[in-house]
């Protein structure tokens, strides 16, 4: 998403062009907790979005009342942000922090308490409507998601959906590496058995095996990468 010009980089020649830098994340937070009130705008604009896909395959209803409180607690606790770098590590802890009140709530009409670390959003008695995905094979995923704890969904999304990685991951899910790393790699498990109680056709099976396979593949490519960083 196009963020707000701060600096300007003439180039030198006949002809000197403009070049706008788009702001950081971190960047606006700061400015935001300095009082630019703008700033604030255009990162709360930035992550709109993001934040409404993250509820939207866990909950069934309410996801713009779900969002506003994300972002009202956002605002409320901007000061209290020490990383900015982390930003989207804080947002995101909000808006999981905000979907497991909402899904206890529910769980307490429908199946009784809820716990994110065993429990479904479907236990939760939450079966969400949304359009999934044009292709057969990735709406078995997204199906298959909602059948597992909700901590391990809500891991696995941030991941590979929203692309939510290291220091900003462990914010998001309130755990420290290690956690973060057994959660994701008892999630992609529990998902490739799901997938495979719940395909209905060999082509579905096939086609979001491979996706698993990729996504294996890919937390091993990070966690490489991380060893090498340390």
């Amino acid at each position: 998403m196009a963020g707000r010009p701060i600096t300007q980089t003439a180039t030198p020649g006949p002809s000197c062009y403009l070049r706008p830098r788009v702001a950081t994340d971190a960047e606006l937070l700061t400015a935001w907790q300095a009082g630019d009130r703008r700033a604030g705008s255009e990162l709360i604009d930035r992550f709109l979005e993001p934040v409404r896909r993250f509820f939207y395959n866990k909950v069934d209803g309410g996801i713009d009342d779900l969002v506003q409180q994300t972002f009202l607690a956002c605002v409320q606790r901007r000061d209290q942000i020490r990383d900015p770098d982390a930003f989207r590590g804080y947002l995101f802890a909000a808006a999981r922090n905000k979907l497991y009140d909402h899904l206890r709530g529910r769980g307490a009409i429908a199946a009784g308490p809820i716990d994110p670390a065993v429990s479904s959003i479907l236990d939760a008695g939450v079966s969400p409507s949304g359009a999934l995905a044009a292709r057969d094979d990735e709406r078995l995923l997204l199906v298959a998601l909602r059948h597992l704890p909700i901590d391990l969904q809500v891991a696995l999304e941030l991941y590979y959906f929203e692309r939510v990685r290291g220091h900003e991951l462990e914010i998001a899910l309130g755990v420290p590496a290690g956690t973060v790393r057994s959660r994701l790699r008892r999630g992609l498990a529990l998902l490739k058995d799901k997938v495979e109680q719940l395909a209905d056709t060999p082509e579905s099976r096939r086609g979001s095996s491979a996706n698993l396979q990729a996504w294996a593949e890919r937390l091993d490519a990070d966690a490489d990468a991380d060893a090498d960083d340390g």
